[in-house]
């Protein structure tokens, strides 16, 4: 009795065959995702994420102002600022 019937030992011989015969792809160019990366934590850590951190930091100290201020959301917003602005310094104790 055979363990693979026809069908079956046909279909697994291809499969291997494919297998063995398969090449890279020629499509593993990861430059345009560097790219981007590079270019979104540019913009996060100069003058554009500057300009967002100040209006967030504004915007805590009007709720401040009037009285509306979540002690969570303040905090939140002061660390995710702090990450933000010392993403490159965490990074390079890191690496």
């Amino acid at each position: 009795m055979a363990i693979l019937t026809y069908p079956a030992r046909r279909t697994a011989l291809m499969a291997l065959a494919l297998a063995v015969l398969a090449t890279p792809a020629l499509a593993q160019d990861l430059s345009p995702v560097n790219t981007f990366f590079t270019t979104l934590g540019t913009a996060l850590t100069g003058t554009t994420g500057r300009a967002i951190g100040l209006v967030a930091l504004a915007g805590v100290g009007l709720m401040f102002l009037t009285g509306r201020m979540n002690w969570g959301f303040a905090l939140s917003i002061c660390l995710g600022l702090v990450i933000l602005y010392g993403a490159g310094t965490i990074l390079g104790g890191i690496a």
